[in-house]
């Protein structure tokens, strides 16, 4: 059920990128020029480079601590490269000291009317980690896919609101206490996640980034370590907090 439910998310996000490209075509209309700086909307980027430096805050289930619902906070720097008009590459590090992922992916962006914008992308991500439990060392990395499309509208007085639906995809996981493997059984289609964020000037020439994404997935990277037994989807709500220079 939850594998067909993953499947079917990619498989309507094409469908909807289909209808939008073809209202695209037929309206023809951009979103007028503004000089307001943003990482997740999408929009054609007007600058070869954009980066914003920010941190999530991510709660633990319960059912993953087994004691009590933990809050990881954790560092992000987000960095796109235009390559095209309407194309470029969005590249992405979440940090903290004992583990970590790096992610990068292309995207296509394009208007369809003078206040929406939409882009599809697809990003493949390499997670990280090194522990030291109880005098074991414990070690662990893998590699996630993260299908996505995005909507976003543009209000007055330049705050762009983006809405981001995202397919989690387990390429592979691999865990080791010591030098004992631990066995691990993910699906392929683990999950899914949705993300709204908001973007608006801060001051100065910077802008300030607020989004709250939820996460719905068998697997959370930040909780590789934790070795969970049961083999179920978790909800994981996630705090986003940038800022863009």
């Amino acid at each position: 059920m939850e594998k067909n439910g993953s499947r079917n998310i990619v498989t309507n996000s094409i469908r909807l990128l289909i209808f939008l490209s073809v209202l695209a075509t037929a309206q023809a209309q951009d979103i007028p020029a503004f000089h307001q700086k943003f990482v997740s909307f999408p929009f054609p980027m007007d600058r070869p480079w954009k980066a914003s430096l920010g941190f999530s805050l991510t709660t633990l289930a319960q059912d993953v601590t087994e004691e009590q619902h933990l809050r990881v906070p954790c560092g992000e720097f987000h960095l796109l490269r235009k390559i095209s008009h309407n194309s470029y590459i969005d590249g992405k590090v979440s940090f903290q000291v004992f583990q970590n992922q790096v992610s990068i992916g292309p995207r296509w962006a394009f208007p369809i009317s003078h206040r929406m914008s939409v882009s599809l992308g697809n990003d493949v991500a390499f997670w990280f980690g090194n522990f030291n439990l109880e005098g074991f060392k414990t070690t662990g990395h893998g590699f996630q896919n993260y299908p996505n499309i995005s909507v976003g509208y543009r209000f007055n007085k330049g705050i762009l609101l983006t809405f981001k639906e995202e397919a989690i995809m387990n390429l592979s996981i691999k865990a080791k206490t010591g030098t004992t493997p631990v066995t691990s059984d993910y699906r392929l289609f683990g999950g899914s996640s949705f993300t709204a964020t908001l973007e608006q000037p801060f001051y100065g020439n910077k802008s300030l980034s607020l989004g709250f994404r939820f996460i719905y997935t068998d697997f959370f990277w930040q909780t590789w370590a934790l070795f969970e037994t049961f083999d179920r989807n978790i909800f994981y709500p996630q705090l986003l907090v940038g800022f863009i220079f």
